[in-house]
């Protein structure tokens, strides 16, 4: 009973805020692509929905310690705060259930960052016709034995344009064993299906009057078997979306070929690690929320709180960005703010019950 009662006062303005913050966002957004979007309902449908997911990203880490804020203050106002303690209730308790909710949705959102959720925003810009982002150009990769270029790469669609495949063998050296050309190839089954390619072949040994280069026409060839189209965003993209699956799969690629992976790194660090940041805004909110309203302005209090939550949540936005240019190193942009966040955070839990 106690559960319920106060995890109800904590939903609800919670959610209120969310889809407040939802229908805002979505609103603005759609603003821009109004007449685009004017002649067809079925795509306004599919753009608003793809819309709401994107905008998911922004309202989620807000709506969560404002309806907190929203809480405290209520509770608060109501003497139902102080009227809990006197009942025997720790703050712990009191802070319990909504964290334990906020706790689970964070959890929740980590494991949809893990699904094509996060190309909400590419295929929302895509039925917009703002294709753009959606398109990566000249790209030239080694994937284990091959070196690989695409001119042109759709990773939704899962196609790309003139591909180019250098197919070499390793001893002491590398050798070119052949290439591969083809006009268009389509990423299924877990593997690149080339369109008519053309494989030429090149001679084992380079002797005048000996056998030359061989071309062999083909209907099909599946060849770069589990290269998705989504790793190469890791891989060029200044501002790469990009699942956690695909953001390992991408740092597996990177580390077996000893490159760079600092940009892989702080994108999964922003998508695992990051999103906890709310949980410790929340203690911090609960150790400073007095339990009397004569205690403190509950409307400075409110606001106080609002910008601590909104700067915080500034900072490692802006961190994240910074990380997915690769500018700075993510262990020291990222995990150590987060860290010295974390320790804030306990030593004001260890204290709550002692004020």
């Amino acid at each position: 009973m106690f559960f319920w009662f106060v995890a109800i006062r904590y939903i609800k303005p919670m959610f209120i805020i969310l889809f407040g913050l939802e229908f805002f966002f979505v609103g603005v957004d759609s603003l821009q692509y109004f007449d685009v979007l004017s002649n067809s309902a079925n795509d306004i449908i599919w753009f608003l929905i793809f819309d709401s997911m994107y905008a998911f990203n922004y309202v989620l880490p807000l709506s969560l310690p404002l309806g907190l804020i929203v809480f405290y203050i209520t509770l608060i106002k109501n003497n139902q705060y102080v009227a809990l303690l006197s009942l025997g209730y720790s703050r712990k308790k009191i802070l319990f259930p909504p964290l334990l909710i906020i706790n689970v949705i964070i959890i929740t959102y980590i494991g949809v960052n893990a699904t094509d959720f996060v190309y909400a925003q590419e295929k929302a810009e895509s039925i917009a016709g703002n294709n753009s982002s959606d398109i990566s150009k000249n790209l030239f990769i080694r994937y284990n034995d091959d070196y690989v270029f695409f001119e042109k790469v759709y990773p939704l669609l899962q196609k790309a344009e003139n591909i180019q495949i250098y197919h070499t063998k390793v001893n002491n050296s590398r050798k070119l064993i052949n290439i591969t050309r083809a006009e268009e190839g389509y990423f299924n089954d877990n593997e690149w299906q080339l369109i008519k390619p053309q494989v030429s072949s090149l001679p084992n040994q380079y002797t005048l009057g000996g056998e030359g280069m061989k071309n062999i026409q083909h209907d099909v060839v599946s060849t770069l078997k589990g290269f998705k189209p989504k790793v190469l965003d890791t891989f060029y993209k200044n501002k790469p979306s990009i699942s956690i699956i695909d953001a390992f799969y991408s740092l597996k690629i990177l580390l077996h070929e000893g490159a760079d992976t600092k940009r892989t790194r702080g994108v999964l660090y922003n998508l695992v690690l990051v999103p906890f940041f709310i949980v410790m805004v929340c203690i911090i909110i609960a150790y400073y929320a007095p339990p009397l309203a004569r205690y403190g302005n509950l409307a400075m209090l409110g606001v106080s709180f609002s910008v601590f939550s909104l700067m915080v949540w500034g900072v490692f936005f802006s961190l994240g960005k910074l990380n997915a240019n690769a500018v700075f190193l993510p262990e020291f942009s990222m995990l150590l703010p987060l860290a010295i966040l974390c320790i804030v955070s306990i030593l004001c839990y260890k204290r709550l019950d002692r004020i």
